[in-house]
């Protein structure tokens, strides 16, 4: 995994509202979201129902929202990760930015 100071510029992708990275015990790594707890068991809950159901399959899960705010959610090894996008954002082109993302923080190490 990243370094949580690399990690955290993932605030700074285009489309990316608010996020949250839980571990897979549900424990906060790191956020920059409103009402934590709440979204870490959304998160941690969502994240190993989908691992169960996925497995090493499964990139990434949209949950649509009335406010088109939509909320992802992506394992990232032993983490899972929340993403709230931007109501002006393409779900398909948030979804690409963060994979692509994610994978070069798994490249450098």
């Amino acid at each position: 995994m990243a370094t949580l100071k690399e990690f955290i510029q993932i605030s700074k992708l285009t489309g990316v509202d608010q996020y949250i990275l839980v571990d897979n015990m549900g424990k906060i790594a790191a956020h920059a979201i409103k009402d934590p707890k709440k979204a870490a068991q959304i998160v941690f809950t969502c994240g190993k129902n989908l691992y169960a159901i996925g497995k090493t399959r499964l990139k990434c899960v949209i949950f649509s929202r009335e406010n088109q705010k939509n909320f992802f959610i992506f394992p990232v090894g032993n983490y899972y990760l929340g993403v709230i996008k931007s109501d002006n954002m393409n779900n398909i082109i948030l979804a690409d930015t963060v994979i692509k993302f994610l994978k070069g923080l798994l490249k450098e190490k």
